[in-house]
């Protein structure tokens, strides 16, 4: 009976634990919460009636169609309640489904104004395909995260001096994006505009991830603290490229759009599925990839007699590893990768003095015959290996 009653009590302890931590431990935990359970913890005890006026974190929702009621109101009872803690989060999720609600974007600016006011840190928009122009200003900023937004007319983060990493996912670009001070950014799938050639400015950039679902592919800005880099090109219509016009490019028409802004990366991902490449045509440019150690290429590189793959190989002075991915049939699930240890340097061309590895995913044995080719011409330029 005794032990019994020693392993009750052992347990009732155990489950007012947490009721001994300090409040701003609790506040912490509590801003990976929602913002309407972080409030309704309100009830738990005296002690917890106000902790969630310091939460350092606001995770809003916006949907008027909701079962409870309009949430806009629950969100503006609290942002007038809570005490004025900077915010270190700010994620804000709109349910509407609909292009050009701009009745959204006049709900959540509100609640966006008081986060800025607030030193925000992180920024997170999750806004159901709301159609808006975007100028942020602020010195604290530091994480920017958008989802399922259509941009028209600006997407303006120069006002952003501390922003150093930026996400949009899912969005619809019909403007060019500036940013200065980023050094990451990713753009994964939505859409940039298919009339006007957009354009990127985003001079400090370490990393780069760009990858599309259609578009025109934007024109890239000079980046040279650029170290890695992945291009994803479904620029269906670069062979019409001088007739189409590029927003803030005062070049004339016939000018390069992506590698160059590549030129200074260290680690380079380029791939597309059109033949005639936006790629293809920026090689005419001839730049020069000085610092570039690792390449992947897929088959637009060797569409044109190899000529493609034949320049990266003189104009890449100190690449080390080759990859190439020769994805002819998607639908295969098999894939085989052969790699090729390059061996005896003494004997190189100063083309390929410091290529060491190369390799080759295949999707289908039938492509022994451009392996074989491929084998050839990186022989032809001094390219020793074996099979590993």
């Amino acid at each position: 009976m005794s032990r019994r009653l020693k392993e009750e009590g052992s347990t009732a302890v155990g489950e007012h634990r947490i009721g001994d931590l300090p409040d701003d431990l609790l506040a912490y935990l509590m801003s990976f919460l929602p913002s309407r359970d972080s409030v309704r913890t309100c009830v738990l005890a005296r002690r917890w009636r106000t902790l969630w006026k310091s939460v350092p974190a606001l995770r809003l929702e916006d949907d008027p169609r909701g079962d409870d009621g309009p949430r806009s109101k629950f969100v503006d009872e609290l942002l007038c309640r809570r005490h004025p803690t900077p915010l270190s989060v700010c994620d804000i999720s709109s349910e509407y489904n609909t292009f050009h609600c701009e009745e959204a974007f006049k709900r959540i600016k509100p609640w966006l104004r008081y986060a800025f006011t607030h030193d925000v840190r992180a920024l997170r928009v999750v806004a159901g395909s709301l159609t808006t122009n975007l100028v942020l200003v602020s010195s604290h900023l530091k994480r920017v995260e958008l989802c399922f937004m259509q941009f028209k007319r600006s997407v303006d983060f120069t006002g952003c001096q501390a922003l150093d990493v930026l996400e949009m996912k899912g969005c619809n670009i019909l403007a060019s994006i500036l940013c200065k001070s980023v050094r990451h950014l990713t753009i994964k799938g939505g859409c940039f505009d298919d009339k006007t050639r957009r354009r990127i400015s985003a001079p400090n950039l370490i990393s780069l991830k760009l990858a599309p679902c259609q578009g025109l592919t934007p024109l890239l800005d000079s980046m040279p603290s650029l170290v890695t880099a992945s291009v994803e090109s479904f620029d269906q219509q670069y062979h019409y490229c001088f007739d189409v016009p590029c927003e803030g490019c005062d070049r004339q028409a016939g000018f390069p759009v992506v590698l160059e802004g590549l030129s200074a990366a260290t680690n380079l991902e380029l791939t597309t599925d059109d033949q005639l490449s936006i790629f293809r045509m920026d090689l005419k440019w001839c730049p020069m990839f000085s610092k570039l150690k690792c390449l992947l290429l897929n088959k637009w590189c060797v569409a044109d007699d190899f000529t493609e793959l034949v320049y990266f190989l003189q104009h890449s002075p100190i690449l080390e590893t080759l990859t190439l991915r020769l994805d002819f049939q998607a639908h295969e699930k098999e894939h085989v990768m052969e790699t090729y240890e390059i061996y005896d340097p003494k004997e190189q061309s100063s083309l390929s003095k410091h290529l060491k590895v190369v390799k080759i995913i295949r999707s289908s044995m039938k492509q022994d015959v451009i392996v074989d080719r491929i084998l050839k011409i990186l022989c032809a330029h001094g390219v020793l290996f074996r099979a590993i």
